[in-house]
């Protein structure tokens, strides 16, 4: 009896195994490359604009600034320093727009736009230089951060961080991984929030676990949150660190986010000072907006 159909069978079922390891390996080879990108993207190391949609690219490589509202403050801002830039009724993320893009005025509400920036001179990318500085570092010793800035529709809201929630223990869950515990020792003058309990798959304290978050809070006199700081537990100073604050003191309304390694956590003060500065900076002058806009004096922690 011939051997042939057999051996058929047996070269497409090897062909078959074949491609499925191929896509596992190409599948695999992607999901790391995405948690790499995140990383890196999360301290600055590498640029955001090959990743906008089109029509984000489109208003940061326009020849003319940006110009908005930006929660109630009329706002220019540098072509060369914007990016991921976003109104009120934009498509964003979701697709191309349908029709012609709108005449952008001080009146346009913006939702969210980013920036890099050097800690601690401020310095932004508006030149070639700037650029040549940025790419010198790695992540383990770059000066540069990433700023998001949220306003508009998907503001949270003024008292945003005040909410409770389980990762500063204030609220309780049915999961290990988000259950805090308030450490008694404070960290460069911030309340820090542990996992409490037992990691169930390494059976050692969850609180060292490095794929936990350490969570920072500083609160004024009165108890409310001016800061938040949430840093990844990797065993090293390049961790990321992601600081969050709210404008609204200073009549802006808007949320902070930056970005950077977590060797900068001990400046964590300036840095919030500093980036509050630089998005004030980018209040428009009265007589081109026609909208004179007063910031109160600043709520910055001390």
């Amino acid at each position: 009896m011939s051997s042939q159909p057999e051996t058929k069978i047996t070269s497409l079922a090897s062909t078959h195994r074949g491609r499925w390891a191929v896509v596992l390996l190409l599948a695999s080879f992607c999901a790391m490359a995405a948690v790499s990108w995140k990383l890196a993207r999360a301290i600055g190391a590498v640029p955001t604009w090959g990743f906008q949609p089109p029509a984000m690219a489109a208003a940061q490589h326009s020849p003319e600034d940006v110009i908005g509202d930006l929660g109630g403050m009329p706002v220019k801002i540098s072509r060369f320093v914007a990016e991921y830039v976003e109104y009120e009724g934009d498509p964003g993320w979701s697709g191309p727009r349908n029709g012609p893009p709108p005449i952008r005025t001080y009146s346009s509400r913006l939702e969210s736009f980013g920036f890099e920036v050097r800690y601690p001179d401020m310095a932004m990318l508006t030149s070639s230089v700037m650029w040549a500085d940025k790419s010198r570092y790695n992540i383990y010793n770059t000066p540069w951060m990433h700023v998001g800035i949220i306003s508009g529709g998907i503001y949270p809201g003024h008292g945003f961080m005040n909410r409770p929630h389980v990762s500063n223990g204030q609220l309780k869950s049915e999961y290990w991984w988000e259950n805090y515990e308030v450490r008694k020792s404070k960290k460069f003058g911030l309340t820090e929030y542990r996992l409490s309990g037992i990691n169930p798959k390494t059976k050692e304290p969850a609180s060292e676990s490095q794929e936990a978050e350490v969570i920072y809070l500083y609160h004024d006199n009165t108890g409310n949150v001016l800061t938040r700081i949430d840093c990844s537990n990797v065993p090293h100073e390049a961790a990321p660190c992601e600081q969050r604050w709210d404008l609204g003191g200073q009549g802006v309304a808007a949320k902070v986010r930056v970005m950077y390694r977590r060797g900068h956590l001990e400046n964590w003060r300036d840095i919030q000072k500093k980036v509050t500065e630089v998005v004030l900076s980018f209040q428009a002058c009265s007589a081109e907006s026609e909208t004179a806009t007063i910031i109160p004096a600043s709520v910055i922690p001390k």
